[in-house]
């Protein structure tokens, strides 16, 4: 007799799929929003910039984990010096009589150049761990 559609079975962690007629291995998402930030994070990330975790807390969306929260941030944060250093640079060049650079006149401005979001978040998970390595290899010479 089959089971009716979506029947969960908690012996083994299956559900049953209606166009299979059989029971399939439950798939969970963890959710991550309610990951907390791992100590030997914090600490490295507390050394370096003091009070940013609960920063990256307060900053925090619902639904949203702290390592994203924390890529977010940087982002903008990237955003903002690049954007001064532009502004410098147009600074500058008044300081010397030139005409000021118009981003808009580069074709390359509004191109998308870089790293996709999923190879940004593996590349700031290792360079967050590789920190807390750091700082923990500091902590323990000591």
């Amino acid at each position: 007799m089959p089971s009716p559609a979506g029947a969960y079975n908690t012996m083994n962690n299956t559900v049953w799929d209606e166009e299979l007629q059989t029971y399939v291995p439950a798939v969970s998402t963890p959710d991550l929003s309610t990951f907390e930030i791992p100590v030997s994070f914090q600490v490295a990330l507390e050394s370096g910039a003091p009070g940013i975790t609960q920063k990256i807390k307060d900053a925090q969306n619902p639904g949203e984990s702290w390592a994203d929260t924390a890529v977010r941030i940087a982002t903008s944060l990237s955003m903002g010096i690049q954007q001064w250093q532009f502004m410098q640079i147009n600074v500058d060049r008044a300081r010397k009589g030139q005409a000021p650079i118009d981003a808009a006149q580069y074709s390359g401005a509004y191109v998308n150049v870089g790293l996709n979001p999923e190879t940004q978040k593996l590349v700031t998970y290792a360079g967050l761990g590789l920190l807390a390595l750091v700082v923990l290899n500091m902590v323990t010479r000591k």
